[in-house]
């Protein structure tokens, strides 16, 4: 998770798996899309359990208490279940999350008990980075796929919000990363390279 400091510097933000020298950039979590389904499963299912509720004990009432109360525990369990659920998904939504470096990718996804999963790719050794959005829905709502690919190694990044400006930034941050190592326009310089051949001297 981003934890900010007293100073609102992005230097100075810190975050899981950050690395000594690494400057944030930006961040993001997944297009609000993905709480959509989430959010209509809740609504849906606690207007069912009070309806059946409101028909049950106040439409027809249930004369005999242990059905009374066998009904009412049930409607209860289902209610509960169903605000966990959603709860449990809107924290996994929270907690998953791209944090962007001036030198690397770092991809969060967390869970509150099951999951903790960090993967991180240098931006410098970027090879092919490409961007989809498929269907009206995607184009409309501005959220699509980054595709990353390192050294044979695909990481797809789904669901990404206003995914053309972010595609973009990754792009620039790639080739600012490539040229402080030495590299311009995916070529490794031959000064840089010249310099790295130069032996070490030895003193007696």
């Amino acid at each position: 998770m981003i934890v900010a400091r007293l100073v609102p510097s992005p230097a100075d933000l810190e975050f899981q798996g950050k690395h000594s020298g690494e400057i944030f950039q930006f961040q993001f979590h997944q297009h609000w899309i993905r709480l959509l389904g989430p959010i209509v499963r809740l609504c849906v299912s606690t207007m069912a359990v009070f309806g059946v509720g409101y028909s049950i004990f106040v439409l027809a009432p249930i004369e005999d208490p242990f059905t009374h109360y066998l009904v009412l525990n049930v409607l209860t369990f289902l209610f509960v279940f169903a605000q966990f659920d959603f709860m449990l998904r809107f924290y996994r939504y929270l907690l998953s999350m791209v944090v962007i470096t001036d030198k690397k990718i770092h991809r969060i996804k967390k869970t509150l008990i099951l999951t903790d999963e960090h993967i991180s790719v240098d931006l410098w050794m970027m090879q092919d980075i490409q961007k989809s959005q498929n269907g009206i829905l995607q184009n409309l709502l501005r959220f699509g796929t980054i595709t990353l690919e390192v050294q044979e190694t695909i990481m797809s990044l789904h669901f990404v919000p206003h995914v053309v400006d972010k595609y973009e930034e990754i792009m620039s941050l790639r080739e600012q990363a490539r040229e402080k190592m030495g590299y311009f326009g995916g070529v490794l310089r031959q000064d840089s390279k010249q310099q790295k051949q130069i032996p070490k001297e030895v003193f007696a």
